[in-house]
């Protein structure tokens, strides 16, 4: 057999390594592609949100809000958002069914109104996740956020006896069960702060009675009330111009309301609907989102006090701050 040249020995020792080098690419190639196809697909699985509105999504109100939060907030986590509003209640569930069998992961009914026919739904659908406001949560797929007012409203009531200079001050509500912690909460707070301060409390039988609303305004302002905490969406710019005109603070509700009047409202206490669906969704994504019922307060930013007004003393706003402190000894984590 005759003796290999060196050169040829050579040649065939670059080929067969380049053939393995190549070889080892490929591979190398094929598994990073595997990979990126496999990452993709799994990206490209997002998580399905239904909201559901009662009303419509121009209502620069509490609709609106929620719609505004949940855009927002599809930017930040990628999921995907479906929107279905003017809902009527004998609606709501074919709507919840119709989600729940298309898989939808999440389905929120913004309101009270949605819990009854969830709960129904929800028995039937196990893999959606159904959230409503202010109702009951009786499966494990399903979440009702309650607003924690007792604290907000003893807040409220400490600074609304602060600022009182006839001692008597008042609390214009809706009388429903929903409404009554926030009152307890107010009258705890105006004792608190000075015991011998009488409080008027001014009941309408819903949130659009306008005409009764101001009557209770009128009835508080012939008493000598001279701070009024209006709770009542609907019904608080005619409350508040109304205490305007005799001269009376007032203390505003769910938006920043100062903006009525700003020389008489002291002050509004805010339901951020944005933080609660932060919360909600940050919570969901996570896996974390709770089954029952949920409260959402002071503590986690849900609710929050407005800028104060110009005439509210510095040394007030110093006091109401410290007694924010020991109402949320531990906030929440949820910045938003």
């Amino acid at each position: 057999m005759p003796k290999l040249l060196p050169f040829p020995v050579l040649f065939t020792g670059l080929v067969v390594g380049l053939l393995l080098l190549i070889t080892s690419q490929f591979v190398t190639s094929m598994k990073h592609l595997d990979k990126v196809i496999n990452k993709s697909s799994h990206s490209s699985d997002k998580v399905r949100v239904a909201l559901l509105l009662e009303g419509p999504t121009y209502d620069q109100g509490w609709n609106s809000s929620a719609l505004e939060s949940m855009t927002e907030l599809q930017k930040r986590f990628n999921f995907s958002l479906e929107i279905a509003n003017n809902i009527k209640p004998e609606q709501i569930t074919k709507v919840a069914e119709k989600y729940a069998a298309n898989d939808y992961d999440l389905i929120l009914g913004h309101g009270l109104i949605f819990s009854d026919p969830f709960t129904d739904v929800a028995l039937r659908y196990p893999k959606s996740h159904f959230v409503s406001f202010n109702g009951e949560a009786p499966h494990p797929n399903q979440t009702t956020i309650r607003y924690d007012m007792k604290p907000a409203g003893k807040l409220v009531g400490i600074l609304a006896a602060k600022m009182s200079k006839s001692d008597k001050v008042g609390y214009i509500l809706v009388d429903k069960p929903t409404e009554l912690l926030q009152v307890e909460g107010f009258i705890e707070g105006v004792k608190k702060e000075s015991p011998n301060t009488s409080i008027v409390v001014g009941k309408v039988p819903d949130f659009n009675d306008i005409e009764g609303a101001i009557r209770r305004t009128r009835d508080m302002i012939s008493q000598g009330v001279d701070v009024i905490y209006t709770t009542g969406d609907s019904f608080n710019l005619e409350v508040i111009t109304e205490a305007q005109r005799a001269g009376v603070f007032t203390i505003g509700y769910i938006a920043d309301q100062r903006y009525i009047a700003p020389d008489y409202v002291l002050v509004s206490m805010m339901q951020d609907v944005r933080q609660c669906y932060r919360i909600i969704m940050e919570q969901f994504i996570q896996g974390d989102l709770p089954n029952g019922k949920v409260m959402y307060g002071l503590a986690e930013g849900v609710n929050h006090l407005s800028q104060f007004g110009h005439m509210v003393p510095a040394n007030v706003r110093e006091d109401l701050e410290r007694e924010l402190q020991n109402l949320i000894p531990s906030r929440g984590s949820y910045g938003g």
